[in-house]
């Protein structure tokens, strides 16, 4: 089994042991995994981020998201994260900073599939051989999908897909020669939000 499938594995787990939880609360007589929740209009959390780039070594990362939802069939979201990517002796760290649009087209359920699609801004530095030293801002789209368990109406749990097409990274190797590296990839992200 690859790592990638592993992580969607992991993934897919943590989602089915929310719902085994919600189910068994939905069976104690408590609200029922169908029903609508109420979730307020803002949320922040927390979330490990697993990325797999074109070129470059797959990893997990941290970082935070925020989520507004003026909707329930609607969310806006702002995350940002942290990564590292090793390209030979060129070593590339970068903070993404990304908006999304999500869509619930069921609404805002105890379990709720979304869809989404938005851009980053992608604050890169890079070092390398022969004491090469650059700041770069790249910029990048998205889209995905995922799904969001309400705990309760004021905890939530999620797992989230993107596929993230960016600028390349631009280093210089030891005779001075321009190179560029693709980092283009999958996202999982796994995360613990909190309404308000």
């Amino acid at each position: 089994m690859t790592i990638r499938h592993r992580v969607m594995a992991y993934a897919l787990a943590f989602v089915a042991a929310g719902s085994l939880s919600i189910t068994s609360v939905g069976n104690s007589g408590a609200e029922n995994i169908f029903s609508d929740v109420d979730v307020g209009l803002f949320s922040i959390g927390g979330r490990a981020t697993y990325f797999d780039p074109k070129e470059g070594d797959d990893r997990w990362f941290g970082g935070a998201q925020v989520r507004v939802h003026p909707i329930r069939y609607l969310a806006v979201e702002g995350s940002v994260d942290y990564r590292r990517n090793d390209f030979g002796d060129t070593r590339v760290h970068s903070y993404p900073v990304q908006g999304s649009l999500m869509i619930y087209p069921l609404g805002l359920k105890r379990i709720s599939p979304f869809i989404l699609g938005g851009g980053g801004w992608y604050f890169t530095t890079v070092t390398g051989p022969g004491g090469f030293d650059d700041t770069q801002q790249r910029f990048g789209g998205h889209v995905g999908g995922g799904v969001q368990v309400f705990i309760s109406n004021h905890i939530s749990a999620d797992a989230s897909y993107r596929h993230i097409w960016l600028e390349k990274i631009e280093s210089k190797n030891v005779s001075l020669d321009d190179k560029k590296f693709n980092d283009n990839g999958h996202m999982v992200t796994v995360g613990l939000n909190f309404h308000f």
